[in-house]
């Protein structure tokens, strides 16, 4: 019997979001030319990065990384080279990124274990333009690198057992969003929940919320559709203690609360007691209308 070679590696899984409408809407051969245009910039991203591409799956990639930081870097640099490519944004595409470290077993240019498993359900669990890390692969980055994390908690991933404690990746430009992770709090007891509501769909949202996307695309969360209300519009979060909304939109979004109105465009709000959410210029048209209200368990 062959003795199988183990190591330590950083896997860093890469899949493609809306890709598979895209053969329906502009046909097999230009979908299919994206899609290796997407592969290839991942491919040459990885390299540079001193990554290893082993492998591609239809729209997803795995590559693997002697430092976990140099995976970090290549997440970004994935991100950043979607959102700069007119072609893909004008089909809406994007990354959606997942990364673990630890002990991988190698068999013929080829990685497998439980290392690989979680980077992989990581990848299924994130969001387009999204980079989920697990808590073994920050241990090895630099403090500079982690400023540009924020704690999401732990996650049930799909086939393991148990919880796994999972990060964000933020986006670099992102400067508002990497001074609130300077300052860490606790997490409060998950008694401390939101729940929202549109139309006929109650939502319940407690300290796990990753991310909760609303807009007219079809990979939403939430699909809200109208003129005003951008592809990708706002999401809920929850950071360091808070829940917030989220705006990075064409034509913002509008807070009721009371009888005040709070406007956000491309920056983020606190949300507190209850209120209710227009998005784009749908107020004060009520089918548009989300409500939500913050309760503590306390």
């Amino acid at each position: 019997m062959t003795e199988l070679a183990s190591t330590e590696l950083t896997i860093l899984f890469a899949d493609i979001c809306r890709s598979t409408a895209l053969f329906e809407t502009i046909g097999d051969q230009a979908a299919l030319n994206l899609i290796m245009e997407a592969l290839n910039q991942a491919e040459e991203i990885a390299g540079k990065n001193g990554g290893r591409v082993i492998g591609t799956i239809g729209d997803e990639v795995m590559c693997t990384f002697i430092s976990a930081e140099d995976a970090l870097i290549s997440a970004q640099q994935l991100h950043t080279a979607m959102q700069a490519n007119t072609a893909m944004q004008e089909h809406q595409l994007a990354m959606r990124v997942g990364i673990n470290s630890g002990t991988v077993v190698s068999v013929s240019n080829n990685v497998y274990g439980d290392t690989v498993n979680t980077a992989a359900r990581l990848a299924q669990l994130a969001k387009a333009n999204q980079s989920l890390i697990s808590a073994a692969t920050i241990a090895s980055v630099r403090e500079n690198l982690r400023d540009q994390l924020r704690g999401v908690g732990q996650i049930s991933l799909q086939g393991k057992s148990g919880m796994v404690e999972v990060y964000e990746l933020l986006v670099p430009d992102n400067l508002e969003a990497i001074t609130e992770v300077a300052t860490t709090r606790e997490n409060p007891s998950r008694s401390f929940l939101m729940t929202a509501r549109y139309l006929t769909r109650q939502m319940r949202f407690d300290p796990l919320l990753v991310r909760f996307l609303f807009g007219r695309g079809m990979d939403c969360d939430q699909v809200i559709d109208h003129p005003t209300i951008s592809r990708e519009h706002a999401e809920f979060q929850y950071r360091n203690g808070q829940f917030l909304l989220r705006d990075f939109s064409t034509n913002g979004s509008v807070i009721v609360i009371g009888d005040k109105i709070e406007r956000l465009h491309r920056s983020s709000m606190e949300l507190k007691g209850s209120g209710k959410i227009y998005l784009g210029r749908t107020m004060p048209q009520h089918q548009y209308c989300i409500e939500y209200n913050c309760i503590s368990g306390k």
